[in-house]
């Protein structure tokens, strides 16, 4: 009998070390840099994430950064998926007639489905003319997606620019930040407002986030103690990046200036309540992908810079066993193209 138990922990062993060689490593380096998609002409803004043994990254996939001045070329969201992130294949591709989609951001509902959340455009000779957020939800394996529905903002911020950008999940509810542009009817202005749900579709109000500077894109994240951590841009005033935390239930925020401006903000924490962003920054030499490393009310240091160029930005993030799972853009090898890297916490440092 003992000898049977020896046995079948040692193929137990085998198994999990075998799985982990698959998902985790054995890679050359420290960490790894792979281009996974050229085939649109202009592919971009991108978010990851892992569901049911397989990696899935979304992005925009178009013509050009903007729809044409003849209304062509809106942009679709590519989903790719992959069980090793060395090997990726399409998984869809989520289109809606006469609106450009961009910006998706995929996260798993307490359904668990997986909700791709994408900003709808409208544009008329590369004019704006409205923004709607729509989602499509997966089916239960993660190998269909839903056409794309209008997200259900709270009244009392009805607008025909209202952007949320991201939704991340905790205990059950959903948060997410609306960026209102045009806000108060003054062109140029905007407004953000944090916003809650429990399905993904319906959203309610929490509060209005006092920032000013025309804050826009926002990723919301958690640390210990239910405590949240939001990294917004700013797109005026001296356009320096805003790190909040705020404890349940949200409506109290203190505030911290970044020394830096970004684009494409993404978070995440790690041991021990440290604070990893990604987003674009500016360089002297023009735009380039970062990763940055701190902790709230501390500065933060810049501990990666990924291969990028001109037009670029946008990462995703999945955080698993030591590593960080990142998708981001760049045109520095030609035209936009979809990156992933795979990094070790330890690399950063």
């Amino acid at each position: 009998m003992k000898s049977r138990k020896c046995i079948a922990v040692r193929i137990l062993v085998l198994l999990c070390l075998t799985w982990g060689n698959q998902l985790y490593g054995q890679v050359k380096e420290a960490s790894e840099i792979k281009r996974i998609w050229d085939f649109g002409t202009h592919n971009a803004f991108t978010d990851i994430t892992y569901f049911k043994g397989k990696f899935y990254t979304v992005f925009r996939e178009a013509e050009g950064h903007l729809p044409k001045m003849d209304n062509s070329g809106n942009g679709k969201i590519r989903i790719l998926s992959s069980v090793d992130g060395e090997f990726w294949e399409s998984a869809g591709l989520i289109e809606l007639p006469g609106i450009d989609l961009r910006d998706p951001k995929v996260s798993l509902t307490p359904k668990k489905r997986l909700m791709i959340l994408m900003g709808g455009s409208k544009y008329e000779k590369q004019e704006l003319q409205s923004i709607t957020s729509y989602y499509a939800i997966s089916d239960p394996n993660g190998n269909k997606f839903s056409s794309p529905e209008p997200v259900l903002l709270p009244a009392q911020i009805k607008s025909d620019f209202n952007w949320l950008w991201r939704v991340s999940w905790y205990d059950k509810t959903g948060y997410g930040v609306v960026y209102q542009s045009n806000a108060d009817g003054e062109k140029g202005k905007s407004k953000a407002y944090l916003v809650s749900t429990d399905k993904g579709e319906e959203y309610e109000l929490v509060t209005e986030l006092k920032i000013d500077g025309n804050p826009s894109e926002a990723t919301i994240r958690f640390m210990s103690g239910a405590e949240m951590v939001m990294l917004v841009r700013r797109d005026g005033g001296d356009r320096k990046a805003m790190l909040g935390t705020s404890k349940a239930p949200y409506t109290d925020w203190s505030w911290q200036k970044l020394d830096f401006e970004v684009g494409g903000p993404n978070l995440e924490v790690i041991p021990i309540n440290k604070i990893l962003i990604g987003a674009r920054l500016q360089g002297e030499d023009g735009p380039y992908t970062a990763l940055l490393l701190g902790k709230k009310g501390e500065d933060f240091r810049e501990v990666k810079r990924l291969p990028s160029g001109g037009d670029t930005g946008y990462p995703g993030f999945y955080s698993i066993a030591g590593y960080i799972w990142l998708s981001y853009y760049s045109s520095h090898e030609g035209k936009a193209s979809v990156y992933y890297s795979r990094i070790p916490y330890a690399e950063l440092k």
